[in-house]
């Protein structure tokens, strides 16, 4: 049943008509919107929905949300509508798109920026980066939402120095499930002032962000306060055009490096004296496909010169990328180079020649290469854990992986991407996967059901043996999948009944972003992948 015309007239009044549709038409454009529906969700069920609406304030967000739970309607809230979340799952469903929602203010003397679900990272890069501070781009690009993406990932190697997002939300200003307004940190304490992410009394922070976030399951997040970080103060030139654009640096404040490691032990062991010598900006260990793409101009390209690369060439390829910015002066950065050196004296690295310019680190959104080889791209496992526990759960995840391929890609059993977070305290693993949608997708000439099946199965069941073997905990399924039976008896007693209880406490009529956060129990009930326990 679509939304009735009497809850249609009711939302109208809030936004005005010209930001309100059923029509079936522009509907239909936000379906399915995002990357890689297909394996991640339940089976490329996106549900077209029954009504788009596009509030600018928050008060406007609280009316709509009352009326939702008032008439018992789910609802969708979406911003930059880049991944699979922002989607409806289920049927009659209103869609919030928060795109008019623009507001962007920045603090320079205490460092940190205001803002709402329509700023994305170009925007606030810029900003912050004309005030001489910088924060990181996720790895989606410099498209995606700054808000949404905080509540949800916002990684990328310069989580070296920054860290993770958690620890860089301030003040947040929270439309729940039930239409209540509350404000966190700071902010609950005196109007305007976003400065402090705790606050007196208990601390819900966690319950807005966490480890990874609740993909819109837990209400609307209409604005955030996020941690901002001082830059050098040279500006990058922007060259090129279009996809070819890249910003290019002051050699003298900021240097790239890549350095070929004679085997994967010496790699970690760098990656390790690196961090105590508390120099550099960032440093990850770069997947040898990455070096395909790279070269390639379009998926054609991509294909003939991965096919030459053997599984021989990629077990004793191991590149290490660093980035180095002297903040403070030029002095700084020729410091960190002659530390650097000696490090890599000790442990072999060879340099190799690399360009002085960036295409997404620091602003520009170069997120569509990550799928151009093969239509269609995921990262299955995401750990956050020592460096060595990185490199083993990459490595056993290459091996696994080798059953469900094809239809996956194969990647030569390459261990996936890991990097260093909070100097050398932390690491990232980030296991990417990549097949070809029209064969898995039911809609396609090409589809192959059992091609769909064995995609699922890897996301859900082959992933979960490897996270049970080396104790690897994928915060992507903390969520995104639920953990169910799979993998709470070695995340820890009861993870999933906790979940299911704060979503419960939050959001009582579960209408915020249904089946949000147990996706992959409905792939389970429907029999597209077993469930069982590895």
């Amino acid at each position: 049943m679509a939304i009735s015309k009497e809850v249609y007239k009711a939302l109208e009044s809030i936004v005005g008509s010209k930001y309100i549709s059923d029509d079936p038409a522009i509907c239909q454009s936000y379906h399915g919107r995002g990357y890689s529906r297909e394996t991640v969700t339940w089976a490329g069920r996106a549900e077209r929905p029954a009504c788009v609406i596009q509030p600018a304030t928050t008060e406007e967000v609280q009316r709509i949300v009352k009326l939702c739970y008032r008439y018992k309607i789910p609802y969708t809230p979406a911003s930059t509508l880049w991944v699979i979340w922002a989607t409806p799952r289920v049927p009659d469903s209103l869609l919030i798109d928060l795109k008019r929602m623009m507001g962007l203010e920045i603090d320079d003397k205490n460092m940190y920026a205001i803002v709402e679900p329509g700023v994305i990272y170009a925007h606030l890069q810029e900003e912050a980066m004309n005030r001489g501070l910088y924060t990181l781009v996720g790895g989606g690009g410099a498209q995606a939402s700054v808000l949404a993406n905080h509540l949800l990932f916002s990684t990328s190697p310069l989580i070296y120095r920054v860290g993770m997002a958690q620890r860089r939300i301030l003040g947040v200003e929270w439309v729940l499930p039930t239409g209540e307004l509350l404000r966190v940190g700071s902010l609950a304490l005196r109007d305007g002032d976003y400065f402090w992410g705790d606050g007196i009394g208990p601390n819900l922070q966690s319950m807005v962000r966490g480890m990874v976030g609740w993909y819109g399951g837990n209400g609307v997040v209409t604005r955030i306060a996020v941690k901002l970080f001082p830059f050098q103060t040279e500006k990058l030139e922007k060259i090129g055009m279009g996809p070819h654009s890249a910003l290019q640096f002051p050699t003298d404040r900021m240097r790239w490096y890549n350095f070929q490691m004679p085997n994967r032990e010496a790699l970690e062991e760098a990656m390790y004296e690196i961090s105590r010598s508390n120099i550099v900006a960032a440093m990850t260990k770069v997947p040898l496909f990455w070096r395909s793409i790279a070269k390639a101009e379009d998926a054609e390209g991509f294909w003939e010169d991965w096919d030459k690369v053997t599984e021989e060439e990629v077990a004793n390829t191991h590149i290490l990328r660093i980035l180095v910015i002297g903040y403070t002066s030029a002095k700084q950065l020729e410091y960190e180079d002659r530390v650097l050196g000696d490090i890599m004296n000790e442990f072999g690295g060879k340099l190799r020649r690399t360009r002085q310019t960036d295409e997404s680190w620091i602003k520009n959104a170069d997120s569509a290469c990550m799928w151009m080889m093969t239509g269609s791209f995921a990262s299955s496992c995401s750990q956050i854990d020592s460096i060595d526990s990185c490199v083993r759960s990459g490595e056993a995840l290459a091996v696994v992986k080798d059953k469900y391929t094809p239809p996956l890609m194969p990647d030569r059993r390459d261990p996936g991407w890991f990097l260093a977070s909070d100097f050398g305290h932390q690491g990232y693993l980030e296991f990417l996967t990549y097949w070809n949608p029209r064969t898995m997708d039911p809609a396609s000439p090409d589809y192959n059901e059992e091609d769909l099946r064995k995609g699922l199965e890897w996301q859900v069941n082959g992933v979960a043996q490897v996270c049970k073997e080396t104790g690897c905990y994928n915060y992507f399924r903390g969520v995104m999948s639920s953990a169910d039976v799979l993998v709470e008896d070695y995340w820890g007693p009861n993870y999933t009944s906790w979940m299911t209880k704060w979503k419960q406490v939050f959001d009582p009529e579960n209408l915020a972003n249904p089946p949000a956060p147990r996706e992959n129990d409905e792939l389970i009930k429907m029999g597209w992948v077993s469930g069982k326990k590895p």
